[in-house]
Formats: C-alpha cells, structure tokens, sequence
C-alpha cells in the first residue's frame, strides 16, 4: 500500500494503479486498496480532456463500489477522503454522497449528557492534524487565541509535530492542548471524553485522521468550514461554517451539511510580518523592466481552463512575465510545462518557476509581483491575505463555489471592487492594465493599504463564529 501511496503524491499514475491492484488482489478482506483505486486523480492535467476522462473515471469508480457492495469498515481502517475533485471547478455533492454511503462508522457512544449553556462556559474543541506552520495552521491560530475565555472553553486537539512557532503558539493559547495518539482506536475515546459542546473541525477532507473520525457523534455540535472549502457529505456534519460572500445565497445546493452564511468570514488572521531585509527582484533573477504577474499558488489550481487567461496576458503585455512556484513534485512542474508549450507555446519564454522557499523570503517574492493572479475555480485564500497585506493587487474571477470566491469575499470586506472581473477577457485586460500601467497599479495599491485593516485581526469575525455556536449549543442541549 505504501508503494501506491508514494507513486500517487509523485502522480506516478500508472506505477500507482498497479500497487493498488496488486494490494487488493492479495488482501481481499482489507479493501482500502479498492477506495484509493476509486478515488485516485493526478494533481495537475496535462488537457481539459485529461481531466474530464479522470472524472468520468472517478464517478464510474465510486458507482462500481455502491454496484458490487464494497464497504470500508471504519472501525478497522481509515477512510479514503476524496480531495482533488474540488479542483475540477463543478459540484461535488452527488460524488461526496456516493462514496461516503460506502463507510461503515462504528456503533456511536451514548454522548455524557451536557448541561444547559445558561450560566456556563460553552466548550468547544478545534481539531485538525495541521495545527503547524501550514496554512491551516495559520488560518486557524487566531480564532483559537481569541475565542472569549468568559463565555467559551477551548480545546485544541492536534497531533505530534517537530517544534514550530505555530503549534507552540496554539498549544500556549488552547485551555487544554491534546495530543492524539499513534492509535487510531483511541482517537475516538480520546475526542469524547473532553465532553464537547462543539466538535469544529477546520479542515475535512485533507487526510484521512479527521476524516475518519468525522463519521462517529463525538460532540452533539460538530462544524466543518473552508479550510478544505468543499461538502463532505458526511452525515455527522451539522453545519458548514461560511459566511455571506464566500457563498452565495443558493449556495446550499453545494453542501449536505446546513450552510451557515454568517456575515464575515470566521478568521482571526494575523497581519504578516515584513521580513526586515526585502530581497529584491533582482534576487530572484528577473530585470527591473519586467512586468511580473505572480501566481504562487499550488499547481494543482491551474485548472486548463486558466490557460487561455495566462496565455492572454502575456501577448497583451510584451514584457510580462509569469512566476509560478515549483511543485511538491518535478512531474506536477512537467505536466503543466508541456501543457502550458501546447496552449501558449508562443509565449513559454516568459514563463517562470522559482523554488519552494521559507515564509520571509514568499512574502519578499509577493512584493516584488506588480500583480497576483488568482487562479480560476478554486483560488487563493491564504495566498490572498499575505498579497493584500502588502498591498498587492490580486485580480480575481469569482465562481459560483466558495473555492473561488476567497479573494471576492476579502475585496467585498474591504469595499474593493475594480480588482474584481465578471469574464475572462475582463480578467485580461484588468491584469494587463495594473501590470502596465505604474499610476493605476499605485492608486490600487492604496486603496488596498488603506482598507486591509478588516481582513487582520478581526474581532467582529470571532464574535460572529461564537454567536452562532451559543445559538447551535443552545438547540442540541437547551
């Protein structure tokens, strides 16, 4: 199985598919290599007709688990959660619905009976494996911090990690810190016995720990919300934390669980920190004359229906050049490349990669951008607050999901319209008109530093999230 899994995060498609075969073939009874069969999608498509045919695949395969009766016993194996479809651009509900029907959850615990919230602290426990120097980690650190201790108890369950500002931080401003086991049997012991009012977990569907542990009533509240902004379908999920831009009203045909559209965003954001030092442009190996459109989001954002919009860009504006970070693996960088020489080889010349690199050194590269490309379908969330934060215009086309709709809803907090585009071609005149014109580009990075004080350290943000959980408290427990 770890074969499988190491061909899949380096999109070894093939190498993968026949160690996944291979593993059900000689172990029947475990059926886990069937879902990670099921499920399985590279991280970046060479065509839109690639990625169709993997999605035509993937729905053929999860129907073939409900046809042929195949379970996953979640008492004895993890859950396989279904991540990269939300990068498609479509809905997900019917998918999510399909494969979750597949779980077997183990038999519930009867819940210690909670008191009454009038006239006590309301406990309410954040879990997530990524409670680090990772994005989630830096999403979720200032609600954690903040949450009123008069009113609420938190609880911060995570996992063992290497020693990082992040989690210290976190563990420090948590009431209780739990460290959950190596033991997958525990996890669920463990998450009961803090007898929570409120189970909100930041990202389901990024690994398989949480997702697991989200089958089984572990608090008589429990809460998903955009760390990983889609459904999961799982029937234990009460409500979808998000708020009145990121989702638009109709928006809970999108989701199983009970969309909560509340009036900011629930993030306590920390302002970034500008690194004392600021490389230069020229640190990172590009001329003074250039005109650099930045788009440092993980590659598998790069939806092909992008290129087109990419591709415009840069015939509109001689001397633009499009900086990309490098993936978390060299056939990821390959795939795009060769996509990118069939869809605008006219133009590959002044196309970039930089290396990964550390946080003070990202934010440098931000602020070297003249502008920041969001990416279609699902766009920047973080990648948005460090921009803006710098004063980076961040040109966005918002879609009708909340995975494209993060950088709309921060522009809106703001009162920002003209960085915001309804079409394609306005997506490439808008970019081109901030990446060429130095007056405009100055009178948006303005307005963008003379409003971005909504996006950072937002109370009013906090205090919509507790609101609504003394609300939700109040109906499961009286």
């Amino acid at each position: 199985m770890l074969v499988g899994l190491q061909c899949l995060a380096a999109d070894r498609m093939a190498d993968a598919e026949a160690a996944f075969r291979m593993v059900a073939a000689h172990d029947p009874a475990n059926p886990t290599a069937r879902f990670l069969l099921a499920v399985m999608l590279p991280h970046v498509y060479s065509s839109v007709e690639e990625m169709r045919a993997w999605r035509a695949r993937l729905e053929t395969e999860v129907r073939r688990l409900a046809e042929e009766n195949v379970t996953l016993d979640l008492a004895k194996h993890l859950a396989v959660p279904l991540f990269l479809s939300a990068y498609h651009g479509v809905n997900d509900v019917e998918l999510h619905r399909a494969l979750t029907s597949r779980y077997v959850a183990p038999p519930d615990v009867p819940l210690a009976p909670r008191p009454p919230v009038k006239g006590r602290k309301i406990r309410v426990g954040f879990i997530s494996t990524y409670f680090r120097d990772h994005t989630i980690g830096r999403l979720a650190q200032g609600l954690i911090a903040e949450f009123d201790r008069k009113a609420f108890e938190v609880v911060v369950l995570g996992v063992r990690t290497k020693p990082n500002e992040v989690t210290t931080f976190i563990s420090s401003r948590a009431d209780r810190y739990i460290e959950l086991g190596p033991d997958p049997a525990g996890w669920r012991q463990t998450v009961r016995e803090q007898n929570l009012d409120v189970l909100y977990y930041t990202d389901l569907g990024m690994e398989p720990m949480t997702y697991s542990l989200a089958f089984s009533r572990l608090a008589p509240v429990q809460c998903t919300t955009w760390g990983h902004p889609d459904t999961t379908a799982i029937p234990t999920i009460d409500y979808f934390i998000s708020s009145e831009h990121l989702d638009m009203p109709d928006a809970q045909a999108h989701f199983t669980e009970k969309l909560v559209r509340l009036p900011l965003p629930a993030i306590y954001y920390y302002r970034p920190q500008v690194p004392a030092v600021m490389k230069t442009r020229a640190d990172f190996g590009f001329a003074a004359d250039e005109h650099l459109y930045g788009c440092p989001q993980t590659l598998y954002k790069f939806h092909p229906d992008f290129d087109a919009i990419l591709g415009g860009i840069l015939r509109a504006d001689p001397r633009g050049r499009l900086v990309l970070i490098k993936g978390q693996s060299p056939v990821m960088d390959e795939v795009l490349m060769g996509r990118f020489r069939r869809t605008m080889g006219d133009v590959i010349d002044r196309v970039s990669f930089v290396p990964r690199m550390d946080r003070p050194s990202y934010l440098a590269l931000n602020a070297a951008f003249d502008v920041m490309l969001d990416t279609l379908h699902f766009g920047g969330g973080n990648t948005s607050y460090e921009a803006l934060a710098l004063g980076v215009p961040v040109v966005t086309l918002p879609s009708a999901f909340l995975r494209g709709r993060i950088t709309y809803a921060q522009y809106k907090m703001m009162g920002i319209e003209d960085p915001i585009v309804a079409t394609p071609e306005a997506y490439v005149a808008k970019a081109v008109q901030l990446g060429t014109d130095p007056d405009r580009r100055a009178m948006a990075r303005e307005l963008i530093l003379a409003a971005n004080d909504v996006l950072f350290e937002n109370r009013e943000a906090v205090r919509g999230l507790e609101d609504f959980f003394r609300r939700a408290v109040a109906e499961a427990v009286g």
